[in-house]
């Protein structure tokens, strides 16, 4: 009975959502977003910026819809099968692919091309968000991977300052380990673990390629494997948590700030929760570890607005991304939520100056780092970074597949995929 009513309820909500949504669609004034990275300071700040681009566009009204990001894929997902299209939705770039290759994100392309940005605009800013040539989002901010490490316990430990190598890494970790209940390393072993493989694998090949011009995984080369071995020998010889082997972004961020390992791989939105916890003198950002060829390759990955095909405002929906990628306006976004901002002056500004934002800061002005772009555009990466290359990492670190055959199965998966979407894109092209 209590099951039967909750069913109800759940179906009632539903069908009120939608129905409100139809609403929506049938003013011409009334424009409705989806934000899917949502935390009650974010969504105020969002809310701040819609009421000032209402203020300066008379009739224009905006709601929002806020999905937790847990659930927001699956939500997301039914709301467009129900033929219930928001105007406008914050697009990770693990998506992408999926709503284009389902024809359901509008080319922002012509848009842009009357649209002039700030010279200082991150010059691959528009291709991040492009498929084929054509840009189907506009990113708002990256996040970028640097290494956070604890000054006091590196001062215990009798390090000086951060490792600058691969084999300064690995001995940072080993010698911080011999303190009696610390690790030297909070290792990302569950959910989103990937970029961390990934950028090991890249750094150790000395190149961020993933394929070469045939569509071959570079990850078949003895750096990738390299690379395995070296994440998989820290692990196996206590350098990290045990645990760490599940952890995901909020287990790591709490490892750090707690003092249970010294060193985390991050983006800049982790420092919201440390900053809370931590004294900011008592740690700081550096680049990430360089690999042999001298090069190292962190992970950039993005965020931004998309217009949904199924809007019938278009044209006060691109108004809207429009405002809210002002500079004054993305500054506030990025200060608050933790990214790194597409313009380069506001990067300077709001890492320069500070220990915590040194290693962000000098891995967007250094030639020796540069970045490592996921392949987003093939449809089957996310389920294969975010299940198949967890489950499998898992084995390896545990002792129950090599780091040989775990790089092969990765670059057998990787190089099938790429290989299907050249040749379609040859078809497409004939």
């Amino acid at each position: 009975m209590i099951k039967s009513a909750l069913i109800f309820v759940i179906v009632t909500l539903c069908f009120i959502g939608i129905e409100a949504i139809k609403d929506r669609d049938r003013d011409p004034n009334n424009l409705l977003i989806v934000e899917v990275n949502t935390s009650a300071d974010r969504t105020g700040l969002l809310r701040a910026q819609l009421d000032e681009f209402e203020a300066d566009n008379p009739g224009l009204k905006v709601d929002v819809i806020s999905l937790s990001w847990g659930q927001a894929f699956e939500k997301l997902s039914m709301m467009i099968a129900g033929g219930q299209f928001p105007d406008m939705i914050e697009m990770p770039d693990f998506w992408l692919s999926r709503y284009v290759s389902a024809g359901q994100i509008a080319d922002l392309t012509p848009y842009l091309a009357d649209v002039e940005f700030d010279d200082d605009l991150e010059e691959n800013t528009f291709s991040y968000g492009s498929v084929n040539d054509r840009v189907y989002t506009v990113p708002y901010g990256y996040y970028l991977r640097a290494m956070l490490y604890n000054k006091k316990i590196f001062q215990e430990a009798g390090i000086k300052k951060p490792p600058l190598t691969m084999d300064e890494f690995y001995e940072t970790a080993a010698t911080i380990s011999e303190l009696p209940g610390v690790s030297g390393y909070c290792h990302h072993g569950g959910r989103g673990g990937a970029v961390f493989y990934y950028w090991i694998m890249t750094t150790m090949n000395g190149s961020n390629a993933f394929f070469d011009e045939e569509g071959n995984s570079a990850f078949y080369n003895q750096g990738a494997i390299d690379g395995l071995t070296f994440i998989r020998d820290l692990y196996k010889n206590g350098y990290a948590p045990q645990d760490s082997l599940n952890w995901g972004l909020n287990e790591t961020v709490s490892g750090f700030y707690s003092g249970t390992c010294a060193m985390l791989h991050q983006t800049p939105d982790a420092l919201n929760g440390i900053s809370k916890r931590m004294n900011d003198g008592d740690y700081a950002s550096a680049p990430m570890p360089l690999g042999p060829s001298g090069k190292s390759f962190p992970h950039l990955g993005y965020i931004g607005w998309s217009i949904m095909e199924g809007s019938k405002k278009k044209d006060a929906a691109f108004k809207l991304v429009r405002h809210l990628l002002k500079r004054d306006q993305h500054e506030t976004w990025a200060r608050r939520g933790g990214l790194v901002p597409i313009y380069k002056g506001l990067a300077s500004d709001i890492f320069a100056g500070s220990d915590v934002g040194a290693g962000w800061l000098q891995t967007t002005e250094d030639d020796r780092w540069d970045y490592m772009i996921n392949p987003n555009y093939l449809s089957d990466i996310a389920e294969f970074d975010s299940i198949q290359v967890i489950q499998s990492g898992q084995a390896m670190m545990l002792g129950e597949k090599t780091p040989e055959e775990t790089a092969r199965a990765w670059a057998d998966f990787l190089s099938t995929s790429q290989k299907k979407w050249l040749k379609e894109q040859g078809e497409a092209n004939d």
